[in-house]
């Protein structure tokens, strides 16, 4: 049964985490123009004082999305065994909240690493819409759960009725 509505849910999530994985997910501005951004591998100094800042990158993040997004299509290939699709989108909902405490992490490092290079200085931080994909598909993971949830206990019942 592809065509379940839990299905559609974690195509969406699988979507999202594609398209947060190839774009911007933070700006870093100082009077109006952009010192520094970063996406979900990569953090990019613009203004020179600040290009002095060595920093291996959040690839943490873009791990995440990596499986996040695997799960979300291996989980929508195993319609037929719901337990285990219960797991793992419990699973992606852990990798989830994960990836926005790790966001909120390097966010600040990164705020941190900016005001060390330049005394009095404190950039805007500037959250870019891609940034709340892993929130939503916290959510839609959540309705895909109890949707799987609803599947297994009408397939229970009927069993029963056997």
């Amino acid at each position: 049964m592809i065509q379940r509505l839990q299905s559609l849910y974690l195509l969406i999530v699988f979507i999202l985490a594609i398209v947060s994985l190839c774009s911007t997910i933070a700006l870093y501005n100082a009077g109006g123009e952009p010192v520094a951004d970063f996406t979900n591998f990569t953090f990019n100094t613009f203004a020179d004082p600040f290009t002095k800042i060595q920093s291996a990158g959040p690839w943490a993040l873009g791990v995440i999305q990596i499986v996040v997004a695997a799960l979300a299509i291996f989980t929508i290939l195993n319609f037929n065994k719901r337990v285990m699709q219960m797991r793992i989108t419990t699973f992606n909902i852990i990798l989830l909240i994960g990836y926005v405490a790790a966001y909120a992490f390097y966010a600040w490092l990164y705020q941190q690493k900016l005001m060390e290079v330049k005394d009095n200085f404190e950039p805007d931080f500037q959250l870019k819409l891609t940034a709340i994909y892993p929130v939503v598909s916290i959510i839609l993971c959540i309705l895909a759960f109890r949707g799987i949830k609803r599947d297994e206990k009408l397939i229970r019942s009927l069993e029963r009725i056997r």
